[in-house]
């Protein structure tokens, strides 16, 4: 009997349409019924619509989970599908003059589940969504996102940059043709632009024999250099291209400049960076063409504005203490030097141990 069952349900789910008859049906009864497709967690409606003519009808059976057994006895029938998908469910017709027709058709439950991938970034930044909502039963009709900064999509993988920094609860409503409807929320979290603060505006020269100290100023997580460095500030001895990349809270932004290297001149070529550590490299301030441009009279201050050194004949002999023969911090100092031409030349020398 069960392997029988079997056949019959297997033949009705190939051809779900299909009406089977017994041998004395003269065509006079017609088997059929409504299910409108509905949305999973609610109950499907099953209407007979059965009719015969010269007969009665005397029963109307239905199978509800396709296993080849009927019943009960009803023309309609509120049912709960627990199972989103395409169900098979039969109906059998019983007439007073022994005529039997049965059909099935298939029932469907539609179910969504909304959900969809994103990333964080940084304000100005395209940052890409993408629907991976899925579908039992339905096809997808619509989708809706709300950005939560006043802008919204209808496109399934959308593209977006949020021009303020902040957290955003971004939603997707999905919905399919048949009016089941889902949605979801996540928040994103967008960065302020990152601006870098370099010592110096963009290209910078230095006179041959010197260096350059490039620094940043700012609060900042981590900064990388061209050279491989990852500290504040990097000393550079050599004429190049080099960049610098800061990172705040994931975002980050790059600078690009130039060093150039010049010869002694006419002019005064004043060092902006010495490193006073007794290695015998730069451990004195100097006037590199002092001999072609001096005398000279060189005075330097902190930055608090007190005098730290002094020479009105300046012979390149300041090593970075101050008028007491102290040793000065490192820090950035100020100064004032007039040559032969007598005009005053002023600047910054940075000291660096």
């Amino acid at each position: 009997m069960k392997t029988l069952l079997s056949f019959v349900f297997i033949f009705f789910l190939t051809f779900p349409f299909r009406v089977v008859a017994s041998p004395n049906d003269r065509g006079s009864l017609i088997v059929d019924f409504s299910a409108p497709s509905v949305c999973f967690g609610n109950v499907t409606t099953l209407t007979s619509l059965a009719s015969v003519t010269d007969d009665i009808i005397l029963s109307q059976l239905w199978d509800l989970n396709g296993d080849g057994s009927f019943g009960p006895d009803t023309g309609t029938v509120v049912h709960h599908l627990f199972l989103a998908g395409s169900h098979p469910v039969g109906l059998k017709v019983l007439t007073m003059n022994g005529l039997s027709k049965a059909i099935y058709k298939l029932v469907t439950v539609g179910k969504i589940r909304a959900e969809f991938n994103f990333e964080n970034g940084c304000v100005a930044q395209n940052l890409h969504f993408a629907d991976k909502s899925t579908v039992i039963g339905d096809v997808i009709a619509s989708r809706t996102w709300n950005f939560g900064d006043g802008f919204s999509s209808i496109d399934q993988n959308p593209v977006h940059a949020f021009t303020t920094a902040g957290n955003f609860e971004v939603i997707l409503v999905t919905q399919t043709q048949s009016g089941c409807t889902d949605s979801i929320a996540h928040t994103v979290t967008i960065g302020n632009i990152v601006t870098i603060d370099l010592n110096f505006g963009s290209d910078t020269i230095f006179i041959q024999g010197d260096s350059v100290i490039a620094y940043v100023q700012g609060a900042y997580d981590s900064v990388r250099w061209s050279t491989g460095s990852k500290e504040r500030q990097i000393i550079i001895k050599t004429k190049g291209s080099y960049w610098v990349k800061a990172y705040v809270g994931g975002c980050s932004a790059m600078k690009y400049f130039n060093i150039q290297v010049n010869k002694y001149g006419s002019a005064p070529m004043i060092m902006t960076l010495f490193t006073p550590n007794g290695d015998g490299l730069n451990d004195r301030w100097e006037i590199l063409n002092l001999l072609s441009v001096g005398p000279c009279d060189a005075t330097v201050y902190s930055r608090s504005g007190e005098k730290v050194f002094s020479n009105s004949i300046y012979g390149n002999e300041w090593d970075g203490t101050d008028t007491k023969g102290k040793p000065l911090a490192n820090d950035t100092y100020y100064y004032f030097v007039r040559c032969f031409d007598d005009i005053l030349l002023q600047g910054t020398v940075n000291i660096l141990k």
